[in-house]
């Protein structure tokens, strides 16, 4: 399954790697993609292990706020409303 993350903010390079690193110890993560400049973090996973809400979670715990889609399914991070 792939998830993706909506930070409040932009990470820096030692931010992407403290979520890096946060992530990829959640049992059933494969696989985290987390760059500098980017205020989103996708995440591939194993639903059998883990959940979207528990990477939520941990995101947020190590720091990361994660912004919740509105109703809709649109954060508004593109612009597109």
């Amino acid at each position: 399954m792939e998830h993706r993350l909506q930070l409040d903010a932009a990470l820096d390079q030692p931010g992407a790697d403290h979520i890096l690193y946060w992530l990829r110890a959640i049992p059933g993560v494969n696989a985290v993609e987390a760059n500098a400049g980017a205020s989103h973090v996708r995440v591939l996973y194993d639903g059998d292990l883990t959940s979207s809400r528990e990477i939520d979670i941990t995101a947020t715990r190590a720091g990361f706020p994660v912004r919740q889609a509105r109703a809709g399914g649109c954060c508004g991070a593109c612009g597109g409303g």
